[in-house]
């Protein structure tokens, strides 16, 4: 059998267009959400939070990227939430703020340890609470500011020291308050801007301007304009010493025609124009980068019908892992599918042999399993499962391959 893993498993992509850096679409998102909190910690995608069919919630999920597939965990332990943040920093995730089931506005901080799989409550910020605001990780300290309080939009920044779990207050933002603002940080600095700010004369108030801010010394610079409308309630992440604002809405808080996709350059002070996304933009989406690729999911697009979809941008140089060329070398038969009662699966190397196979749903739940085989074609019993969309692992020597089936 062929050695190319992420050939095989990400033969059930297919891609959006053929030039070296593409959008590919990969298995639907198991819940429709907005403003939920994306990061990624030893290779896994998180999905934690977020509004659910306009109620906060205090669901979690991990992403597998190999086998595309998502896992529900056990729910986040603070209160049900929609509007928070997050961020990632030494191989933990915190998030806070955000606005619980009774619309009280939050101020407190949590932190993810992966290896355990355990929440643990932190300070809470000596702050108004707030939904939405700047949320940045950077040299084990967490910058938060701006943001939406009970006293309307704010531009206040504060610090939080994780070695001495104290918050301290530090310069304001040095513009306009507002909401849902954009940001990260690359090397010592942290970049933030754009987002919603206070009507003026009764018209929509959405920003464009961008501004760096220095821990060390505590100053605040204004940097380019993002050369195109203002925007807020989309998503961002930083990689490979730039910066990145993904979709959103645009100056009139609408839907943009195209998801679009910006890179920051700090050295060069620059914007530059990346593929947009699949669809017209999305209001808060969520994100998360793994290895070479961000990972893009949920928010609400123009048609409401797109929220499932997930896609994955490749960031590296050159050409990405996979080709088109690869993704029809496939070694793996499946038939019929989509299928009513049985499912035969046939590796194509007749020397080749599996030694399990398994059945997934949506969930990440395993449905069916087949241990200890040794053969090269076996049939799956699938008549008692309910019909709808799963996820075929078969295992075989060192490799797993991954595919999906539809049970009608």
């Amino acid at each position: 059998m062929t050695k190319y893993l992420f050939t095989l498993i990400f033969s059930i992509t297919y891609l959006i267009s053929v030039n070296a850096q593409t959008w590919e679409m990969l298995n639907e998102s198991p819940f429709r959400s907005h403003h939920s909190i994306g990061f990624s910690l030893n290779g896994i995608g998180y999905s934690v939070t977020g509004d659910i069919q306009s109620s906060p919630s205090d669901q979690f999920y991990s992403y597998d990227p190999v086998s595309d597939l998502w896992t529900k965990l056990d729910d986040f332990p603070g209160s049900r939430r929609s509007f928070s943040i997050g961020d990632t920093w030494n191989g933990k995730a915190y998030i806070g703020f955000g606005a619980d089931q009774n619309s009280n506005y939050l101020n407190d901080l949590w932190e993810f340890d992966p290896d355990t799989n355990t929440w643990t409550e932190l300070a809470s910020c000596p702050c108004s609470g707030r939904t939405h605001p700047a949320f940045i990780a950077n040299q084990d300290k967490i910058f938060v500011g701006m943001g939406g309080s009970n006293n309307g939009n704010l531009n206040d920044w504060w610090e939080y020291d994780m070695a001495t779990n104290i918050w301290s207050q530090k310069p304001d933002f040095p513009d306009l308050p507002r909401h849902h603002p954009y940001q990260f940080s690359i090397g010592d600095y942290i970049y933030a801007g754009l987002g919603h700010g206070n009507s003026i004369n009764g018209n929509l108030n959405i920003f464009d301007e961008w501004y760096r801010y220095d821990p060390q010394t505590e100053v605040w610079d204004q940097m380019a304009n993002i050369p195109a409308e203002g925007r807020v309630a989309g998503t961002q992440f930083s990689y490979s010493d730039m910066g990145y604002v993904l979709s959103g809405d645009g100056d009139n808080h609408n839907f943009m025609p195209t998801g679009e996709f910006w890179e920051y350059d700090p050295i060069l002070d620059q914007w530059n124009a990346k593929p947009a996304h699949p669809g017209t933009s999305r209001w808060a989406p969520t994100s998360f980068v793994i290895d070479d690729y961000v990972y893009f999911m949920t928010g609400l697009s123009q048609s409401f019908a797109e929220d499932l979809n997930m896609y994955r941008f490749y960031l590296g140089e050159g050409n990405p892992p996979t080709s088109t060329e690869e993704l029809v070398n496939d070694d793996i038969f499946i038939a019929p599918n989509p299928a009513h009662d049985k499912v035969t699966i046939q590796l194509k190397e007749a020397s080749a042999t599996f030694e399990n196979v398994s059945l997934f749903n949506l969930n990440g739940q395993l449905i069916l399993e087949k241990t200890g085989l040794n053969n090269n074609t076996f049939t799956l019993d699938i008549k008692i499962i309910p019909t709808g969309v799963y996820y075929l692992k078969v295992a075989s020597g060192d490799e797993v391959i991954s595919k999906k089936i539809v049970k009608q």
